[in-house]
């Protein structure tokens, strides 16, 4: 990472997202869930268990720093321990440039204006970036850009509200507002946008949207793409069409190659990750925070000759 971060002080501005780093060399970006904040989900025993302590978490985040990013769920009904759990990372030693987040936002065409809103949310608590789900046109990806863009530069997210974002960046507020914008449509900007392609019609329109200036990531929606190329059997039992949904991934990973975006799908263990980066993909988000997933990592880092974790 140092002699990343080296040769990209020679060419260019000095990276804080250290995603655009890596996008700039060429090389895989390696990322993985967060540590649980909260307590809930199905199977949750009553009375609940006490939620996990912000600081240890943080603490856990931090000590481990060979991942790219960390893939968090931010919602609005975690809003208030998410932005306790961002106060334990700085306490922590943490920051965007070595921890960096990036989570969902909801569907852009089923509901644009809540979509805008959490935009402007997750980005002021300080993530690096946003990921669409079911992207389905190019206008949903400029919408995007543009929610993400501060009024100041013509977009539509408000220039207040930035102090935690500014904290975590290490940044002044002004600093900040100045580095906050999308990349590559800035090239001097910091902040990602993925777009998952998880239908037919965003496989339909998959060139159009890779098309997009501003767009960082295509990512294949391979979870719910398997739903989408299934069907429900006289039997009950469902049926899943694997040649139409090898076409789809293919189609998806084709347009990522001829716009020269790069191509995500997901992976959690040493052998997809070196089988996906061999068809071309990546960016790889490892689902689950276990050995498994930092096996993966330290796979995908040995495979680009990037430095490898001690002990892996």
């Amino acid at each position: 990472m140092l002699a990343v971060a080296a040769t990209g002080q020679a060419q260019g501005p000095r990276r804080l997202n250290p995603m655009i780093a890596l996008h700039e060399k060429g090389l895989p970006v390696l990322g993985i869930t967060h540590p649980a904040i909260v307590v809930g989900g199905r199977g949750t025993p009553t009375p609940a268990p006490a939620p996990p302590s912000l600081m240890e978490a943080a603490r856990e985040t931090v000590a481990y720093k060979f991942s790219d990013f960390a893939y968090d769920n931010y919602s609005a009904a975690n809003a208030e321990r998410f932005l306790g759990y961002m106060a334990a990372m700085l306490a922590a030693g943490g920051s965007m440039s070595s921890h960096a987040f990036i989570s969902k936002i909801p569907i852009v065409h089923a509901d644009p204006d809540a979509a805008t809103a959490r935009i402007v949310e997750q980005l002021n608590a300080g993530h690096a970036g946003i990921i669409m789900q079911e992207v389905e046109s190019a206008d949903e990806v400029r919408t995007a850009l543009a929610a993400m863009r501060f009024k100041s530069r013509g977009g539509t997210r408000p220039d207040e509200g930035i102090g935690l974002a500014a904290a975590y960046w290490g940044l002044s507020e002004a600093q900040y507002r100045e580095k906050a914008d999308p990349w590559p449509l800035n090239k001097n900007g910091e902040l990602v946008l993925w777009a998952i392609v998880e239908s037919k019609k965003g496989i339909a329109n998959v060139r159009e949207i890779a098309a997009v200036p501003g767009l960082t990531v295509v990512t294949v929606g391979a979870g719910t793409l398997g739903g989408v190329f299934s069907t429900t059997g006289a039997d009950g039992q469902r049926l899943r069409d694997q040649a139409g949904f090898d076409a789809g991934v293919a189609g998806i990973l084709a347009a990522c190659k001829e716009f020269k975006v790069p191509c995500s799908y997901p992976a959690n263990n040493p052998a997809e990750i070196e089988k996906l980066m061999a068809q071309g993909f990546s960016v790889f988000t490892m689902q689950a925070r276990n050995g498994a997933g930092f096996e993966a990592i330290a796979t995908g880092r040995r495979l680009s000759g990037r430095p490898v974790p001690a002990g892996f």
